[in-house]
């Protein structure tokens, strides 16, 4: 349970709605513990007209051996029905004075009928509220929640997300956070609801027995209680476990799904539709198997607790019946016994609720309590305007335990263009990470205009760097959305003057709506090269003073490659810019070129020195050629 607390706090921004329910609960919980039994108790006696036969009873003894005998020898063959008899000429003297003695009968057979719908309207309008407003507040908490764990997936380090499938991602954000939002509004309201109904179960037994103490004996049948305890536990115990292995299998599956709908090219190309299926279905089927193991679990405390409850209720019955209680005072009391047993089956539910949703948990938690890594500083500072002078001093780094930098020293001027080679895996897309923060060095720091990064605002860093990756990410919209990505307050004439700067103006006209047409999930409607064009387009409409270009140019074609080199040269003019260049054709525009090798820089000069004097520099260029 102690698990559960911090979560409660999502409550607090819907707590008058989550009240409003909760009170709604606790009428339906007193009409349903106390109202119940208590109208089946005086109602039906009036309707099945007893008490009227009693009285009739009674005049023929007076007639015969005279009142004081009559009502000696009535109450003690009918001491209990004399008692409701009493309550009876009551309600049908206060009839009889306000309506006439003729039409008492008649009212207070329409109240006592009356009474049972207007406690079940109480209890249903009651019951109603407390499921709408409950709802209503689990829903906003559930908003709360996956906003909480989206936005801190947003934080991870990307060094998190190695190794990890999306599609579980994805079921932990949605799946989890379901069961933890139902977990914390059910737990929340029927601990308040579920015992105020065994309260008002209770209240009546004791009123009951207070009056009738031959009825006292029901009370003690509440000892039976503690019994059910012993399964509820053991079968919660074993649902957590099972609930971990079917959420597990959840996450598992919906990575396939995610793997297959983002590959669906590479599946109908390589023939595996079958393995993938067979693949799906494999998984679907582990699910299923621990799903039937949590419904199991789940689902056998309840019928424990009633099989409990009538076997009690059943000895009641023995025993009331041998004790000589009329069914009609019997009723009642018996009603209230056996709602004393519903809270404690609802409560085994909520037992098990919470084993399920522990499992849940430990996946969210994974998420929400793993180290940020990269942060905001606690004071940041300022830059008032950015030149972009970039410097290294002694980084090092590593992604666990594999070196990817080792002792980078460098000072990138203001307006230069770098390009970083060497071999994959060499380090180059590693060093170029760290100028945007994606990462921090173990050791060393970098410096901005003499500024550590790491005492810059994140997105004040960011602000200032723009970034083209190789492979194009669109965003489902429309291409004007898209290129406006890079400056939000853009008018529509600054993204059409980048796009025409990306050689992107004419393509995009050449679309049904223009610049509203919809690119699709991943710009799915658009090729490799239009797609980088608009990623490029972003780039110029940005016009950050530090520009990271990862091979920006690899999904053109040669023409429109050629097309595009001197508008990249002059987006280049004036930025730092580091060229993460994988063929060497996009190299040529760089004032410097540097070298990595095993994590380190083992090459600087231009185009042209490199050529001359270094063999690793000159054995990349000749495998370019060939």
């Amino acid at each position: 349970m102690k698990r559960f607390y911090p979560y409660f706090a999502y409550l607090k921004g819907v707590k008058s709605t989550f009240i409003t329910g909760v009170i709604a609960g606790i009428v339906f919980a007193i009409v349903s513990g106390f109202g119940m039994p208590l109208v089946v108790k005086t109602a039906f006696p009036i309707i099945f007209g007893k008490t009227e036969r009693i009285a009739e009873v009674q005049r023929t003894l007076n007639d015969s051996v005279g009142p004081e005998k009559a009502n000696e020898l009535l109450n003690g063959a009918f001491g209990e029905e004399m008692a409701n008899l009493k309550k009876t000429e009551k309600v049908r003297t206060f009839f009889s004075e306000s309506l006439g003695v003729e039409n008492a009968p008649r009212a207070v057979l329409i109240a006592a009928c009356a009474i049972i719908p207007l406690a079940a309207l109480l209890r249903g309008l009651a019951g109603f509220l407390n499921v709408y407003f409950v709802t209503a507040a689990g829903l906003h908490v559930l908003r709360d929640i996956q906003q909480s764990v989206f936005v801190k997936l947003q934080r991870l380090p990307l060094g998190f997300f190695s190794g990890r499938k999306t599609g579980d991602l994805i079921s932990r954000v949605i799946t989890d956070s379901n069961m933890l939002q139902g977990v914390v509004t059910t737990i929340s309201n029927d601990l308040i609801k579920q015992p105020f109904t065994l309260i008002g179960a209770l209240a009546f037994l004791i009123t009951d027995s207070v009056e009738n103490s031959d009825s006292f004996f029901l009370i003690i049948c509440l000892l039976s209680i503690p019994i059910v305890v012993v399964p509820i536990r053991f079968l919660g115990k074993r649902l957590m476990r099972k609930a971990a292995h079917m959420q597990r299998e959840s996450g598992d599956n919906s990575a396939v799904l995610a793997e297959t709908l983002g590959a669906t090219r590479e599946i109908r190309a390589f023939n595996l539709e079958e393995m993938m299926g067979q693949r799906f279905l494999q998984g679907i089927g582990r699910w299923t198997k621990f799903h039937l193991k949590v419904i199991k679990y789940r689902y056998l405390t309840p019928p424990i607790i009633e099989m409990v409850a009538a076997a009690v209720v059943a000895f009641a019955l023995g025993y009331g019946a041998s004790k000589g209680l009329s069914l009609e005072r019997f009723m009642g009391v018996v009603t209230a016994l056996y709602l004393c047993y519903d809270p404690m089956k609802k409560l085994g539910e909520i037992h098990n609720r919470m084993k399920q949703g522990e499992a849940s948990l430990d996946r969210l938690e994974t998420i929400l309590h793993a180290e940020e890594g990269v942060t905001d500083p606690p004071n940041p500072v300022t830059i008032d305007r950015v030149a972009g002078r970039v410097v290294f001093e002694n980084v090092n780094f590593a992604y666990g335990d594999n070196a990817a930098l080792n002792g980078i020293t460098l000072d990138v001027p203001a307006g230069q263009v770098i390009a970083l080679v060497g071999k994959s895996g060499a380090g180059k897309t590693t060093f170029a990470s760290m100028v945007p923060r994606f990462y921090d060095p173990v050791e060393g720091r970098i410096l901005l205009d003499g500024v550590d990064l790491r005492e810059l605002r994140l997105k004040d860093l960011r602000d200032h760097i723009t970034i083209v990756p190789q492979e194009a990410v669109l965003f489902s919209g429309t291409i004007l959305e898209n290129i406006k990505l890079g400056r939000m307050g853009a008018t529509e004439e600054e993204v059409k003057e980048a796009a025409r700067q990306a050689h992107a103006h004419d393509f995009i006209m050449a679309q049904p709506q223009g610049y509203d047409t919809q690119v699709g999930e991943r710009g799915a409607q658009l090729s490799g090269g239009q797609k980088q064009r608009i990623s490029i387009a972003r780039a110029f409409l940005k016009n950050a003073p530090v520009l990271i270009l990862d091979e920006a140019t690899s999904a053109l074609d040669s023409e429109a490659e050629a097309r595009i080199q001197e508008e990249l040269a002059d987006l280049t003019r004036g930025r730092t810019t580091f060229i993460i260049a994988h063929r060497f054709s996009t190299i040529r525009i760089a004032d410097r070129i540097l070298v990595f090798d095993g994590g380190k820089i083992v090459g600087d000069g231009t185009f042209q020195e490199l050529q001359e004097k270094h063999d690793l520099f000159r054995n990349l260029l000749e495998m370019q050629r060939h």
